[in-house]
C-alpha cells in the first residue's frame, strides 16, 4: 500500500513535471533577440578547437569522469552552430545549437562508429526564460521526454565566460548539477592539427 502510494506520488510529479520541458509557444522577440546574441557571441570562437576537463561529475558513466575533451567550433552559421565533442578516441558526439519556431534549441546528436545514428539521439531542450547574451538554459522537451521519460529531469545548460574565456556545458538532474565540462578558450587549436 505504502509503494503504491510512493508510485502514484511520484508518477502525479512526473505529469506536473513534464508541462514544463517545452513551450506551448514562441518566445518574446526579446528572448529570441538574447538567443541570437548567444550564438553570436559563440560564433566569435568559431574556425578552431578547444581542450577541455571535467570539473564537477556525479553520474553513472565513468568514460566522463576524467577524459581527454576537446570541442571543435568549426561550423557555425547564423542560426546554427555545430560543435562535435570528442572523449577521448571517441568522436561520436555533436552539439547542435540551432534557432527553431520555439526559439533556440540544444540537441545532442550520438553516432555509432558508422556514422549510423544511436538510438537515442538529437534529444535536448528549448532555452528558457533565464537565459542572457552568454548563458543558456535548455530543460528537456516533449520529444525528448517521449523519448525517454527518465530524461523528464533533465537541464542542460551552455554558457560563454568571456571573463575566464571558458566555454562550459552543465547537466542538472532536478535541480542538482550532476556533470560539468568546461573548455578552455583562451588557447585556441587550429582545426589542421586535431583533424
Amino acid at each position: 500500500m505504502v509503494k503504491s502510494g510512493i508510485a502514484l506520488a511520484v508518477g502525479v510529479m512526473l505529469i506536473v513535471l513534464g508541462g514544463c520541458g517545452e513551450s506551448k509557444e514562441p518566445p518574446s522577440e526579446e528572448q529570441m533577440e538574447t538567443q541570437r546574441e548567444f550564438l553570436s557571441n559563440l560564433s566569435e570562437f568559431c574556425g578552431y578547437a578547444y581542450a577541455g576537463q571535467t570539473e564537477h561529475f556525479d553520474l553513472g558513466d565513468d568514460a566522463l569522469k576524467d577524459p581527454d575533451m576537446l570541442m571543435l567550433l568549426e561550423e557555425c552559421e547564423e542560426e546554427e552552430i555545430r560543435i562535435p565533442f570528442w572523449v577521448d578516441d571517441d568522436q561520436s558526439r555533436t552539439w547542435i545549437l540551432n534557432i527553431q519556431e520555439y526559439g533556440l534549441r540544444l540537441a545532442h546528436d550520438h553516432r555509432y562508429e558508422d556514422g549510423t545514428e544511436h538510438e537515442a539521439n538529437m534529444y535536448g531542450g528549448f532555452a528558457d526564460e533565464r537565459g542572457s547574451s552568454t548563458k543558456q538554459y535548455f530543460p528537456a522537451d516533449e520529444s525528448t521526454i517521449e523519448e525517454r521519460p527518465a530524461r523528464e529531469i533533465n537541464v542542460w545548460s551552455t554558457e560563454l565566460d568571456l571573463q575566464e574565456e571558458r566555454y562550459i556545458y552543465r547537466l542538472y538532474l532536478d535541480g542538482e548539477k550532476r556533470f560539468k565540462a568546461a573548455f578552455d578558450l583562451s588557447d585556441p587549436i587550429e582545426l589542421d592539427e586535431v583533424r
